[in-house]
């Protein structure tokens, strides 16, 4: 049985594996050179890892899914995916790696960005033009040279987190292009398209609509063909997408403001605290204010 290695974003950066890496508040910039006889065992990694193949090939098992990666593609991985990693000829990556909490601390706007991360859950791979490959190469440079002199001044740390925010804008954007997706068949394409629709309109509305119907309407089809080609795209129901993303919002606040359980209970809208808390806790397996005062926990 092979045994899969369960990593945080803090065990990643200590890693000796990464010879040119700089770290700072929750993001790692590497660098790294992986040749055929490196054995890299299964691992399951609790970051978001954005991963540019500069030369070579890699294959990437991610969840039993097999993908290619080339030069001129981008690979996103997700919290807690269990990944493969081999390559039959020596490549380089480069790649950007953050932890979960970075982004709920410093994106005031994770429920609009949460659901475009989430978007590649069926398509991780991402073509790019070799143009803006190469751009994105230099900026993750930039970055890198910023992350040295942040803590300088207050100043220089606040243009160290604008440069990286602008960078991640840039990739959801490109991700959320059907365009830059390059899928040929009709339907399929059709089908992405109303997923990305779709999970905008949840990330809009999902305090106050939970309703399959009312995401239909929006979208002008049937509840059925909705749940249909949502569930073919990403495998889940539409409904649990907008569970997921409520509670990706609950986890938030619970964490990060200063709002009691009844508070929050009614700003996504529940009929009453104790209806948010049965709610929490299938989902979860914890209380809000056992997790409020657990916040290390991992939700799986």
């Amino acid at each position: 049985m092979v045994q899969i290695k369960k990593c945080t974003f803090e065990h990643i950066t200590q890693s000796y594996f990464y010879k040119e890496k700089s770290v700072l508040d929750g993001c790692m910039i590497m660098q790294q050179t992986i040749k055929p006889e490196d054995v890299l065992l299964p691992f399951q990694v609790e970051a978001y890892a954005l991963l540019f193949c500069i030369s070579g090939e890699l294959n990437i098992i991610s969840d039993l899914k097999s993908y290619t990666v080339t030069p001129d593609t981008l690979f996103v991985h997700l919290p807690n995916n269990i990944i493969k990693i081999d390559c039959k000829k020596e490549c380089t990556i480069t790649g950007l790696i953050l932890a979960p909490d970075y982004l709920r601390k410093n994106f005031l706007q994770w429920n609009k960005i949460s659901p475009l991360f989430i978007q590649t859950t069926n398509i991780p791979v991402i073509d790019i033009p070799t143009k803006r490959k190469d751009e994105f190469i230099r900026t993750l440079g930039n970055i890198q040279e910023r992350m040295k002199t942040a803590t300088y001044s207050e100043w220089n740390r606040e243009a160290y987190h604008a440069a990286l925010k602008t960078f991640l804008y840039d990739i959801i954007s490109l991700a959320s292009d059907p365009k830059s997706l390059e899928i040929k068949d009709v339907y399929q394409s059709r089908s992405q398209d109303y997923f990305a629709r779709f999970m905008q309109l949840v990330s809009q509305y999902c305090k106050k609509e939970r309703k399959v119907h009312f995401y239909a309407s929006k979208l002008c089809i049937s509840s059925k063909y909705l749940s249909t080609i949502i569930k073919e795209v990403s495998g889940k129901t539409p409904s649990r997408w907008i569970d997921e993303v409520i509670m990706s919002e609950a986890i938030f606040l619970l964490k990060y403001s200063n709002a009691t359980v009844q508070e929050i209970a009614f700003q996504m809208n529940f009929p009453n605290p104790s209806f948010f808390g049965k709610f929490f806790k299938r989902y979860t397996g914890f209380s809000p204010k056992y997790y409020r005062n657990n916040a290390t926990l991992t939700i799986s």
